[in-house]
């Protein structure tokens, strides 16, 4: 008997032992759970300063242009190094231009000798040079390591535009190219008439086939945006018809071989727009009607 009273209290013990270890484990593992929190917590709280810090910074870099002044040191010191060792601008290279005003067209590339190279930009350049009226189309190159290269295709002058009391330079595309000083252009044909610069290329073309006549033509006017008068410069007017202005031309050429009749004083008015005819006027309200011999028909065109 005395050795089961002795077995249950050893086994009540034994008991306590494990529940007072149980009970030890579930308290360390709270306080180990607790101190990961707490940990895990820490570095929550540091990474958001962290990001806190980095967002201001980021705003006071931008809001404050310092990001710009940065960007502009490390340019200037950038095209400052590559001046120093060679790639700095020498030489200007400019070909086809004949028209364009040399000052005008070095102030829109904005770059003179000495400059850094590379502070060029030849896009801009290109398009600041196009806005210049003479200009059609321009190619601009950087050729390294000190030499800018500009080639030009400039605008042809065709005519001189007498409008509105005034004068301008007109090209084959009827682009106005100049309105002032334009002493060294009055040889050109002038023209006059709403829409005329449009439709000149063609009179210019047909009297350059008869250079004879062309001499003679004082200037043009554009009648109803259709059609040529030719005014000579003893005061003779050729009408011209809206189509085949060249055989008209040339029927008129050809009185002149046989009759002389582009210096006949009486005569005031040369009628070319009938097919195969020529109606002559003259001072005295008369009038002849010829035949050119080149095609029948009075169709009015």
């Amino acid at each position: 008997m005395a050795v089961k009273k002795k077995s249950k209290k050893s086994s009540r013990a034994t008991s306590r032992a494990r529940e007072t270890r149980k009970s030890t484990i579930k308290k360390k593992r709270k306080v180990g759970r607790f101190d990961r929190l707490f940990m895990w917590g820490k570095r929550i709280s540091l990474i958001c300063a962290i990001i806190a810090v980095i967002c201001w910074a980021g705003a006071w870099f931008f809001l404050s242009e310092a990001d710009s002044y940065a960007a502009n040191w490390v340019r200037q010191t950038t095209l400052s190094i590559t001046a120093d060792i060679g790639f700095r601008v020498d030489d200007i290279m400019v070909e086809g231009r004949k028209y364009s005003d040399a000052d005008l067209l070095l102030a829109m590339i904005n770059i003179k000798k000495g400059d850094p190279i590379f502070i060029f930009n030849p896009n801009e350049a290109k398009r600041q040079i196009e806005r210049l009226g003479w200009v059609k189309s321009a190619r601009v190159e950087r050729r390294l390591p000190s030499t800018i290269y500009i080639s030009l295709e400039e605008r042809s002058p065709l005519v001189l535009w007498q409008h509105e009391g005034g004068l301008s330079l007109i090209d084959s595309d009827g682009e106005v190219l100049e309105r002032a000083n334009l002493d060294k252009f009055k040889d050109l044909l002038m023209i006059r008439g709403k829409g005329a610069p449009s439709k000149s290329e063609d009179i210019t073309m047909m009297l350059e086939g008869e250079p004879s006549l062309r001499d003679r033509v004082d200037h043009a006017d554009l009648i109803d945006a259709r059609r040529w008068d030719l005014y000579l410069d003893d005061g003779k007017r050729i009408k011209l018809p809206e189509k085949d202005i060249g055989l008209a031309l040339r029927s008129i050429m050809i009185r002149q071989e046989q009759e002389d009749i582009l210096n006949m004083d009486f005569i005031t008015v040369i009628d070319a727009r009938y097919k195969g005819r020529l109606i002559v006027r003259t001072k005295l309200g008369k009038m002849q009607d010829y035949k050119t011999g080149m095609g029948a028909g009075g169709k009015n065109l």
